[in-house]
């Protein structure tokens, strides 16, 4: 990311928190922002969300956060953008923060970073019951939802997939239809990353594309005759439910579960997705939510610093309350962390303990 991307997207965020960007001083605290600014990749924004919003709750609604909804790469990139009220305090990521991004962090003086991981998300494939449920690869999807599919002699052609059984040899004969959301929602990110990237790597003809962008988009372009069907995130479970028989859609592991059991997830590369399997990362399309901190924002024992928040966030966010099984934020489709890692997470959050930077 460029410095004048990363600079576009402060001011983006500047804009967004002009209301509460004045410095705020009682009874001898000086803070240089009264809120939380919080970078939040659109793959975690329901975390986000739901996080801020209890914050909100438990501390008055003058306190809640000011989340901005970016991707994984941006947020990272602006957290690690320097130190001080124009920059955000806390970025929320399905990714972990790459070694270049933390040497950015470093040259831009964020050297005391506190890292916590929140839990596992998933994004996963359901069938209405009672529908056929098909033994899916993750290149299976690839291969039946790619807008092209590459040719013997190196070229592409549109794809004219009508039913599985056309993708690989014993997958059932009906015809493929599949509801995804759309492209600004984190479950369609997720989706891209993690299954459609994850199909092209066993075929040959993506592999020799050596441009990273022309082959990703290759990847995960969707095609447009009706086979495939985008919606809005939040309207792809009703979608389903009066689409024609075997229909599937892409939604998240906990609309899966929230379903009653109207909606049954199916394996993808033989692994069943559920709370065991997605803990253990046996189920393949499973990230881990991590949550980053400046340290160096929050207040220092005479009450001052660039914020106020971010010791109270972290507590929040380390919670039984928010991340253990039947925490608030099993909603957004969390699925915990095991107990003892729970424990260490409270801990860091605690200590405000900070990681080494490479």
């Amino acid at each position: 990311m460029t410095r004048t991307t990363v600079r576009s997207l402060f001011l983006g965020l500047l804009a967004m928190a002009a209301t509460t960007a004045q410095p705020a001083q009682a009874e001898g605290v000086l803070t240089l922002r009264d809120r939380l600014i919080v970078a939040s990749s659109n793959t975690a924004g329901r975390v986000s969300d739901l996080l801020a919003g209890s914050f909100a709750e438990r501390w008055g609604k003058e306190m809640r956060p000011d989340v901005r909804h970016v991707g994984s790469n941006q947020a990272l990139a602006l957290f690690c953008g320097g130190v001080g009220p124009e920059t955000p305090d806390v970025a929320i990521s399905t990714r972990r923060m790459p070694s270049g991004i933390q040497q950015s962090c470093r040259m831009n003086g964020v050297r005391d970073v506190i890292e916590l991981k929140l839990g596992f998300g998933a994004v996963v494939l359901v069938a209405r019951r009672g529908d056929p449920m098909p033994q899916l690869s993750a290149r299976n999807l690839q291969e039946a939802l790619a807008a092209e599919r590459p040719t013997s002699d190196g070229i592409f052609a549109p794809n004219t997939y009508a039913s599985w059984s056309q993708i690989a040899r014993g997958l059932p004969p009906s015809p493929i239809r599949v509801l995804v959301p759309r492209g600004d929602s984190g479950t369609r990110q997720l989706f891209e990353d993690l299954v459609l990237e994850s199909g092209c790597r066993d075929i040959k003809e993506m592999r020799l594309l050596f441009d990273a962008g022309f082959r990703r988009n290759k990847c995960i372009s969707l095609r447009t005759d009706g086979r495939v069907v985008e919606v809005a995130e939040d309207q792809t479970v009703a979608t389903l439910m009066s689409s024609p028989p075997g229909t599937l859609a892409v939604v998240t592991f906990d609309e899966a579960m929230r379903s009653g059991g109207n909606l049954i997830a199916l394996p993808l590369d033989g692994v069943l997705p559920t709370i065991a399997s997605i803990a253990a990362m046996d189920y393949d399309p499973t990230r881990v939510v991590y949550l980053y901190a400046k340290r160096q924002h929050a207040r220092n024992k005479q009450g001052v610093g660039v914020v106020h928040g971010i010791a109270e966030l972290l507590t929040e966010a380390s919670s039984e309350s928010a991340t253990g099984p039947a925490g608030f934020l099993a909603r957004a489709g969390l699925v915990s962390l095991p107990p003892a890692e729970r424990v260490t997470q409270r801990s860091i959050a605690e200590r405000m303990s900070t990681m080494s930077l490479n």
